[in-house]
């Protein structure tokens, strides 16, 4: 029995080589692991390919799309010979083998309304969504940011307060109303600012200011909260009983420990870069990827619509994961 429980003797390691070689291996690990990016790569994948479903069986259940092609009072045998032609004849489950098949290989069947590659038309509209998007975003991000900071830190109640009810009122406040809002007051009845179809600096200001709206309050009351917790862990306490200065502590203790989770909220607000910035667009007359969403849908342009729901669901995926991956690294419990 002794025998059995007795434990070998230690053998002692060279001197300093563990800890030297565990260090470098620290140093030579990425920050995050192939298996975190192909896990969310694959659930990337499924909820594009959710998407594009969802939207083709909605599309092609509410009609026959070749009939707005040709004049009202063409013959039946007309309406016939072209939905035969753009292969709307054939069953649906038919149909959508084949859109994945051409999905899979990137070959779309025309737009109805332009006569071309739909891929191209949309892709030429994406550079004006992306501009628009990341100067929201990044607005956002600067006022929401601000606001949680100050409201989170601030000794005085007023600076507390204000900022918390300043950003419950703008939440209160549909993106719709507040764009037509900024538009009678800066364009309509200052006219700094053009109202519609300005495509420079001075025309992103109004579109950028709108789309803002939707991210301050969500930055704002995810960074507050993660501060507030920060400030009441031990690590933050003992600093403080170090004799360390209030903004010392926040700067190298507080505001690194509270972006893993204000960078996963920023990560759900940036997917709506794309897609939620149809209104927005429709306002300002953006020459964006959303303008052109809705004018193929009022066309019933199903080739365009779906290749636009695909270029805004790809472009939701690939901004989460970039995100993702950044609040692995700031915060890697997040990698769990």
């Amino acid at each position: 029995m002794s025998v059995l429980t007795a434990r070998p003797p230690a053998v002692p390691a060279a001197s300093g080589t563990g800890p030297r070689l565990a260090a470098v291996a620290r140093r030579l690990r990425p920050p995050v692991g192939w298996r975190y990016l192909g896990g969310r790569l694959l659930t990337g994948l499924v909820a594009v390919w959710g998407a594009a479903t969802l939207v083709f069986f909605a599309l092609y259940s509410t009609g026959n799309p070749a009939l707005l092609l040709i004049a009202p009072d063409a013959p039946p045998e007309e309406a016939a010979r072209l939905t035969a032609q753009l292969g709307f004849d054939r069953p649906v489950a038919v149909q959508y083998v084949s859109f994945l098949g051409a999905a899979v290989r990137g070959d779309f069947p025309d737009s109805l309304r332009y006569g071309a590659d739909p891929v191209g038309i949309a892709l030429e509209r994406l550079p004006a969504s992306l501009q628009l998007g990341f100067a929201g975003l990044a607005l956002g991000i600067l006022v929401g940011g601000t606001i949680g900071y100050v409201s989170a830190t601030a000794r005085s109640a007023f600076w507390r307060r204000v900022p918390l009810s300043f950003v419950v009122g703008l939440d209160a406040i549909p993106t719709f109303f507040f764009g037509i809002l900024v538009t009678l007051v800066f364009a309509v009845n200052l006219g700094w600012l053009p109202a519609t179809g300005g495509t420079g600096p001075a025309g992103l200001v109004l579109p950028a200011l709108t789309l803002a709206v939707a991210f301050v309050p969500a930055i704002a009351r995810v960074l507050r909260t993660a501060v507030l917790d920060t400030l009441g862990a031990d690590h933050v306490r003992t600093a403080r009983a170090k004799g360390l200065s209030r903004h010392v502590l926040v700067r190298r203790h507080v505001l690194g420990n509270s972006l893993g989770p204000t960078l996963s909220v920023v990560g759900i607000q940036a997917g709506v870069l794309l897609g939620g910035a149809v209104v927005t667009e429709s306002i300002f007359g953006w020459p964006g990827i959303g303008q052109l969403s809705i004018n193929a849908v009022q066309n019933r342009d199903y080739p365009l619509v779906i290749v636009c729901v695909l270029v805004i669901a790809v472009g939701f995926v690939l901004i989460n994961l970039l995100v993702d991956v950044l609040a692995a690294i700031a915060e890697p419990r997040l990698r769990s």
